[in-house]
Formats: structure tokens, sequence, C-alpha cells
């Protein structure tokens, strides 16, 4: 049990560490940007009748 937790937090800490370098290769404001126009595009999709009616069937039948 212990090996398997310090094996678990050894990939946890390299995953954040490749996170970070990866992070740091986009500039700020370009991820910004790409999280505006995406969640603008979300936005216009489920706002439409069809999308919205789609999403609501998907939970009922999920529901059942």
């Amino acid at each position: 049990m212990l090996k398997q937790r310090h094996c678990a937090t050894a990939l946890l800490r390299q995953q954040r560490t490749h996170a970070l370098v990866q992070a740091r290769r986009v500039p700020l404001p370009a991820a910004m940007l790409g999280a505006f126009a995406g969640g603008f595009v979300l936005q216009r999709f489920f706002n439409r009748p069809t999308a919205h009616s789609l999403v609501n069937w998907y939970l009922t039948l999920r529901a059942i």
C-alpha cells in the first residue's frame, strides 16, 4: 500500500511538472482568447432549440 501511494504521488508530481512546462508554451492572452471563443461557440450551440432538446432527451434517457 505504501509503495502504491509513493508511485501515485510520484506520477502526480511528474504530470504536474509536465503540465506546467506545456502551459508556459502558450501565452496567456492566446489561452484566454481561446477560452472566450470556445465559451461563445458552446453558448451559441446550446442556446439552439435542437441542441437543447437533444441534451434534455439524452439526460432523460440516462436517468431511466
